[in-house]
């Protein structure tokens, strides 16, 4: 089978970034929309809804992935996803804020972020006894949503006592889903907002499609792994939408920002995105260094993230510095590993 050449695989693989950005967007928008014109606690639509839609562009890209049996690609878009969001965001959004913690729920959501790639990191390690390429199985892939149910269960018994929405992985993009308020939607409202809501499904669908497939014949044009492309590119491109949001929240002041909405989102992309993607079909993994450097390198990157914000009580623009040099040189070193295909 001939190779597509890069002049049509780069620019495919640019659309189905754009596609899939636009799409989180609709989807997120209108489904929260949905979800308070039904009359859907805000605590509930926090503690579900909005965490689990946000997480909707890497669970897409990861599912296909598996699905296409671009395994590498399933776990390097959650681990580089990982990578970004506590390197590449939280660093930038702590360049202009300094945030204060409060310690009982940093240390809940900590640790569920580091445990969730302890545990994704041991499950993923191959058995000293059987020595051989690193996998997870479905049912180690069960293991990872079991995780993800009990965070779900911790952030919504935790969002009840409080009597507050939960932190949630990012903050909404645009004004379309502005709570509703005065008279009840009109039959033709619902029927705008219910096609706006499976449109955007649609398109991140598409999206993922456009991504994983030509990032695949783009891995080959540019004679690297699959797992590079992921890590660099698609991880990137699918938490673009956090990065907006975070710079649009600090536009508008909004300086109590929770730390905890990143870590909500690392704990997604581990346990949701990997658990599912190894559920459809179990991960092989082909490029070891996934396992030998990027997970390591995550695990390293969030506990500093972590560590610093328990022991100051506040996370600032030192740690943002940090952060970014720490993102910065990783993908220095990505590039001087030479992970050819």
């Amino acid at each position: 089978m001939p190779t597509t050449p890069l002049y049509i695989n780069l620019p495919l693989f640019l659309l189905g970034l754009l596609i899939i950005i636009k799409g989180s967007d609709l989807f997120l928008d209108n489904a929260i929309w949905v979800a308070e014109a039904s009359g859907i606690s805000q605590i509930v639509i926090g503690a579900t809804i909005v965490s689990l839609c946000t997480t909707l562009p890497e669970l897409v890209s990861s599912s296909t992935a598996a699905i296409k049996g671009a395994v590498d690609m399933a776990l390097g878009n959650a681990v580089g996803s990982v990578i970004c969001n506590t390197g590449l965001i939280l660093g930038t959004l702590l360049l202009f804020i300094t945030a204060r913690v409060r310690r009982e729920v940093f240390l809940i959501k900590g640790i569920f972020m580091v445990g969730a790639i302890v545990v994704a990191l041991c499950l993923l390690l191959p058995d000293p006894l059987a020595p051989g390429a690193p996998r997870l199985t479905r049912a180690e892939g069960a293991v990872l949503l079991v995780l993800l149910v009990t965070y779900m269960v911790v952030n919504y018994y935790e969002a009840m006592h409080k009597g507050v929405a939960p932190p949630t992985p990012v903050t909404v993009i645009g004004d379309s889903a502005e709570p509703v308020r005065g008279s009840p939607p009109t039959a033709r409202e619902w029927r705008v907002r219910l096609s706006l809501f499976f449109a955007g499904g649609l398109l991140v669908g598409v999206g993922a499609w456009l991504l994983i497939e030509y990032g695949q014949g783009l891995a080959r044009n540019l004679s690297v792994s699959e797992a590079v492309i992921s890590l660099l590119f698609i991880a990137l491109g699918t938490s673009l939408p956090e990065l907006f949001t975070a710079l649009s929240a600090v536009r508008k002041k909004a300086e109590q920002i929770s730390i905890g909405n990143i870590f909500g989102a690392n704990v997604l992309n581990l346990a949701l995105v990997t658990g599912t993607a190894a559920m459809i079909r179990p991960l092989q993994i082909r490029d070891t260094l996934l396992v030998r450097f990027d997970l390591p390198a995550a695990l390293v990157i969030c506990t500093i993230a972590f560590g610093i914000g328990l022991w100051r009580g506040r996370i600032g623009r030192f740690t943002g510095i940090l952060l970014l040099t720490m993102y910065a040189g990783y993908i220095v070193t990505i590039i001087l590993q030479h992970r050819v295909a």
